[in-house]
């Protein structure tokens, strides 16, 4: 079983990880690995508050022979630590910096001392501080780094001590040495840049310098569509040579990484091929399926177009294509694809500990424009009124019209189409309540989570119920997390054991977004949704851990560039049902206003600046 657990954790399923932990406890309730484990899923999948019950529940803390329950507490004191704010935070930084002391010191581990000495320091008692630095730099440390990681991190632990030691020079050529180790693991230097940038924003020193080491930056992109050769809606051969030298540079000078957007005639596939051949993973996002697309946006625009298309799918990363929609393309469809595209590259950032960059082959927009709604232009606004970095190359061709629109004869009389956040509720373990205890059951539970929908201030556009389970629908992703967090805090509100129902009820909520159709419920004669991107949220909910709240890839994307009040964690990639693709699943937590301010200051270095 253990191996099983340890492929669905590694592999992302934390809900089927963290059910095995839940069912071997039943055969070996003292098995402190399962208890360890189910910790570590619970951790992960964001349920801190179900995770500190857990830990206490399950007595990890007197387990005093294992060094990773031994930590484990110290790490989710950490998590909590970091998303509180004023006299909570300093409380909880103090009881991890304690906890990681004494982890050092039964096993004499450079991490858990560093970790001791930083946290000392956030919670305002330098002298603690200094002293496990000095224990990081000067102590024995019996074991040789056998791998270039391990290498990596004694390097970074010790120029985290340098830098609480003040001494900022040995800081900097120590992390230098640190990334030297183990020059390609982006995200355990977005680990130590994070964390560093905490340090020096208490300590009050120069950050500038972290910049430079700051991992290769994603970046979306955009432009018009063309074609070659004279006439219209094409650009002349030496135009597209010399739009193309201007990529080139354009990627070299911002040190771009990963680039995600669509791949149209003309200006995307420039960028994709001059990304490509510099080594950049390319991440297409795109509204319809690749068949579709090619229809619409390549085909039209000539036959070499098709070829450079296709040579670009072959080598791309990875291929989303949003919706199962098989007609032609419209507006709503296009902005959604690249919300979606924008909000995974910047998603990428905050995980690599840097910040995004937009490329647009574009002219400078024109709020009069009739096209400036849809297309490049409207992708170029809600990139800039979010205050993110923007290249903006000019468009050396004649603007022409968009090719793409919506194909009306193909709606069905008395469907519209509409974007809409779903949620997806059901109570995990409900089938436990007694008989007898369902009416109260009823009253005490679902009565309170409808309760809670009434008082939103933002009531969803649909709901609907059935048994212990709910969906819900509203017009934009941050009402829908809003109503997800006051619905999970409603829920964890209720004293189970007072209502004399089983203690093991457990909240899942899960979110996804996108294109619907409304139109009446044939049975119940009143409006309703349907759609493929319906059963996604409906599959969603029952890959989420109890406790949590799941998000789909498209709800997290579209939720960071509309609202900084929430993290999205990566869960993993998860088939949800058996007729489905993988899916990318995040779970979702709102973060305390100072917590939110300082996270952002932990992502990069960079100044917030147009460039």
């Amino acid at each position: 079983m253990r191996e099983q657990i340890i492929n669905r954790f590694n592999s992302g399923d934390l809900a089927r990880a963290y059910d095995l932990c839940q069912a071997g406890l039943l055969d070996r309730p003292d098995d402190f690995w399962l208890k360890h484990r189910a910790v570590l899923c619970l951790i992960r999948s964001g349920a801190l508050e179900r995770a500190f019950a857990a830990y206490h529940e399950y007595r990890l803390a007197e387990i005093r022979h294992d060094e990773d329950c031994l930590a484990v507490g110290a790490r989710l004191l950490k998590a909590l630590a970091l998303e509180a704010h004023g006299r909570d935070f300093a409380c909880q930084a103090v009881e991890s910096a304690r906890k990681y002391a004494d982890v050092h010191a039964r096993t004499g581990g450079h991490y858990p001392a560093i970790n001791a000495a930083s946290m000392f320091m956030l919670a305002g008692e330098p002298a603690q501080a200094e002293n496990f630095a000095r224990e990081v730099l000067y102590g024995s440390f019996v074991s040789t780094p056998a791998t270039p990681e391990e290498a990596y991190y004694r390097h970074a632990s010790q120029a985290e001590a340098y830098l609480l030691l003040g001494d900022l020079p040995a800081a900097r050529s120590t992390l230098k040495e640190a990334f030297r180790q183990d020059p390609d693991n982006h995200l355990a230097h977005a680990t130590t840049l994070r964390q560093l940038r905490l340090l020096v924003s208490v300590l009050g020193l120069d950050a500038d310098w972290l910049q430079a080491l700051e991992p290769p930056r994603p970046a979306h992109f955009a432009g018009h569509i063309f074609g070659l050769g004279e006439g219209e809606r094409q650009l002349a051969i030496s135009s597209e040579t010399r739009l193309r030298d201007l990529v080139d540079m354009t990627l070299a000078r911002h040190n771009v990484g990963a680039v995600y957007g669509a791949l149209a005639a003309g200006s995307d596939i420039i960028i994709a091929e001059s990304a490509l051949a510099r080594g950049c993973e390319l991440n297409l996002v795109l509204p319809v399926p690749v068949s579709v697309f090619v229809d619409a946006s390549v085909r039209p625009f000539g036959d070499a177009w098709r070829a450079r298309f296709d040579a670009c799918l072959e080598r791309a990363e990875k291929i989303t294509e949003l919706t199962s929609d098989r007609r032609i393309l419209s507006p709503e469809t296009i902005n959604y694809a690249s919300l979606v595209a924008m909000g995974m590259s910047r998603m990428r950032a905050q995980v690599l500990a840097t910040r995004p960059l937009q490329i647009l082959i574009a002219e400078e927009a024109d709020p009069e424009d009739p096209h400036a709604g849809c297309g490049t232009l409207h992708d170029g606004a809600v990139w800039s009124d979010c205050g993110l970095d923007q290249v903006r190359l000019a468009y050396p061709g004649q603007r022409q019209a968009m090719a793409a629109k919506t194909q009306d004869s193909g709606l069905e009389p008395g469907f519209r189409p509409a974007m809409r956040a779903m949620l997806f509720l059901d109570i995990a373990g409900s089938s436990a309540v007694p008989d007898d205890r369902v009416p109260h059951f009823v009253r005490s539970v679902l009565k309170s989570l409808a309760a809670c929908c009434d008082d939103l201030a933002e009531p969803p556009l649909h709901a609907d119920s059935w048994g212990d389970g709910m969906f819900l629908a509203f017009t934009t992703v941050e009402q829908a997390a809003r109503a997800a967090e006051s619905l999970r805090l409603a829920f964890a509100g209720i004293d189970m054991r007072a209502e004399d129902l089983p203690t093991s009820l457990g909240l899942r909520i899960a979110g996804h977004f996108g294109p619907v159709h409304e139109g009446e419920d044939p049975l119940q004669k009143r409006p309703s949704l349907f759609g493929g991107q319906v059963a996604v949220a409906a599959r969603i909910e029952a890959a989420t851990v109890p406790g949590s709240i799941f998000v789909s890839e498209a709800f997290a994307a579209a939720l960071t560039m509309s609202s900084s009040d929430f993290r999205s964690e990566y869960v993993g990639q998860i088939r949800i049902d058996a007729h489905m693709p993988e899916h990318r699943l995040y779970a979702l937590r709102a973060l305390p206003v100072k917590a939110a301010a300082r996270l952002r200051r932990a992502r990069s270095a960079r100044p917030a600046k147009p460039v």
